[in-house]
């Protein structure tokens, strides 16, 4: 089932440091790598629900052209011990990509220091100091960063650039952490195909040095979608909590970094899809305008998580197969020379030619190369609509004859692709949104007389994300948390606690799949096939 909880509203938990003239040594420490419940069928009230997770992005906080503070006109004993730091070797994660960024950023200003002065750290030091150490109240390590510590008053020049580096440095740091850089989501699993976004360390460099206020730069760093920033109330608030719930703040804390991975603009129209939720979205300028449920893949042809623009509907389409089923399901049936073309209603092209595909030796071909489809009609399995939205993993959303399925709670049934509930509207919705067209207008196109894969293609494309939250703050504060079919959230923790390294991830092989098969003919052509065959291949894409 679903888990609710109601949040009360707390503060961000920042502490200010007050600081005094202080000496601080070179830090150089590493940064280190980084429940399964059911949900119940949704209403109809809670399917029109406006969940945190696709609330439009807030604008960051904008910078001046104002650099605090003036690069010094001459060199200064500061600015020859700067000098001498950054010509030292350095040690640990990253530390040649963060030496030579704050090479090129010191030399361009100068040498002139951001962070301290004659006189020692300044008040801009005091600040971003004071953000850096309540980077755990947005979810980010601050044992990872190296927060650099004050030791003594009257401080040399030498320790006052060992400190001007070293809190440089930890501003690298976290700037890789708010935009997801603790792990690389493709090393967790191959479904989830995300890019922290990452930005450039000089770009991070320039716009703190330019920015009005560093701490609210350092802090905007990370998401700025609502979506997320709910997420890290709803943290806060159980961190203060007088019996915190650690695996609830493991769970938000795994949701947080998802967030990390999107886009920072998901469009002022876009298509949300949740798969542990099993609902899409329809969003325009933050306000949800249709939601309906999805059937996702099964827990081992998992839907992908990735973002994609829609270009086309496609009314009564042809099925192309796609590879991993060519392997899989219809490459063994073709070796044991059985019926699995035409007891399928399935045709075989190459170079958009049909062909026999008795007349193809199997057992050398590669099959992904052949063009595998089933011809609109009412076998079928895409049903009257398919939504594309080009991408490598072959994924796509579609109409299905087993509307049945939809009555499930956890809908893990497909291929991979996601099949919509009601198609008709949602295609209205988007095709209305693209071309103004109305309900009967899109009825006739999938009516009987609407003719044969008929690819609409749109005038502007709609961005398609496809997401893995499974705790999402709605704009009342209500949390809702969701089952974690696919075992992401415990890779995601894995990852964040820098064992990425103990994830075994599986990759689809034609060689091995060939081979596999082929070892097994002998045992094949004296095994009947199991009789629900044809609904795994076919029935359940």
């Amino acid at each position: 089932m679903r888990s609710v909880h109601a949040l009360q509203s707390g503060g961000q938990g920042s502490v200010r440091l007050g600081w005094v003239l202080a000496a601080v040594l070179s830090c150089s420490a590493s940064l280190s790598a980084q429940e399964k419940v059911e949900a119940p069928a949704a209403s109809a009230g809670e399917l029109q629900a406006a969940p945190a997770a696709v609330i439009a992005p807030v604008a960051p906080p904008a910078t001046t052209g104002t650099v605090q503070p003036q690069p010094f006109l001459a060199a200064t004993p500061l600015t020859e011990a700067l000098k001498a730091k950054l010509a030292e070797t350095w040690t640990g994660t990253r530390a040649a990509e963060e030496r030579q960024a704050l090479a090129d950023f010191y030399e361009a200003r100068g040498h002139a220091p951001v962070w301290t002065d004659a006189k020692g750290l300044t008040t801009w030091a005091e600040a971003i100091m004071a953000e850096l150490r309540d980077a755990e109240s947005w979810g980010l390590s601050a044992a990872e960063l190296a927060v650099p510590e004050a030791t003594s008053a009257g401080a040399g020049t030498k320790e006052q650039a060992a400190a001007e580096v070293a809190i440089s440095r930890a501003v690298l740091r976290y700037a890789r952490q708010a935009r997801g850089g603790r792990i690389d989501p493709l090393q967790l699993s191959n479904a989830l195909d995300r890019k922290p976004q990452l930005l450039e360390p000089r770009a991070v460099l320039d716009g703190i040095a330019k920015a009005d206020a560093p701490d609210a730069y350092l802090a905007g760093l990370n998401p700025q979608h609502v979506g997320f920033q709910r997420l890290r109330q709803a943290y806060v608030t159980s961190r203060q909590a007088p019996t915190p719930d650690a695996k609830l703040q493991r769970k938000l804390l795994v949701n947080m970094e998802q967030w990390r991975w999107m886009p920072d603009d998901l469009g002022a129209f876009h298509v949300i899809s949740n798969v542990p939720e099993f609902m899409l979205r329809v969003v325009k300028d933050g306000k949800v305008v249709h939601a309906e449920r999805i059937i996702a893949g099964l827990t081992d042809k998992q839907t992908p998580v990735f973002s994609a623009e829609m270009t086309m509907v496609t009314f009564h389409p042809q099925w192309g197969v796609p590879n991993s089923i060519k392997v899989k399901e219809i490459l063994p049936g073709l070796l044991r020379g059985r019926s699995v073309m035409t007891r399928n209603n399935l045709k075989i092209a190459l170079n958009g030619k049909e062909i026999d595909p008795a007349q193809v030796d199997w057992t050398k071909a590669d099959i992904r190369a052949y063009h595998v489809y089933q011809p609109g009609g009412g076998q079928n399995v895409l049903g009257v609509v398919k939504f594309s939205f080009p991408n490598k993993h072959d994924v796509y959303m579609h109409d299905t004859p087993t509307k049945n399925l939809f009555n499930a709670a956890s809908r893990t049934f497909s291929h991979g692709c996601m099949r919509v509930r009601d198609p008709l509207k949602f295609a209205t919705v988007l095709l209305e949104q693209d071309k103004g067209w109305n309900m009967s207008r899109v009825a006739a196109l999938a009516g009987p007389g609407g003719g044969q894969n008929n690819a609409v293609t749109l005038g502007r494309k709609i961005p398609v994300h496809v997401t893995y939250f499974t705790a999402v703050v709605d704009e009342a504060g209500k949390l809702t948390t969701y089952a974690d079919p696919y075992g992401h959230e415990n890779r995601i923790q894995m990852g964040l606690d820098g064992k990425a390294h103990l994830i075994a991830k599986s990759k689809q092989d034609l060689g091995a799949a060939r081979a596999e098969v082929i070892a097994r003919l002998g045992d094949a052509r004296v095994t009947r096939e199991k009789p629900d065959w044809r609904q795994q291949a076919f029935g359940a894409n």
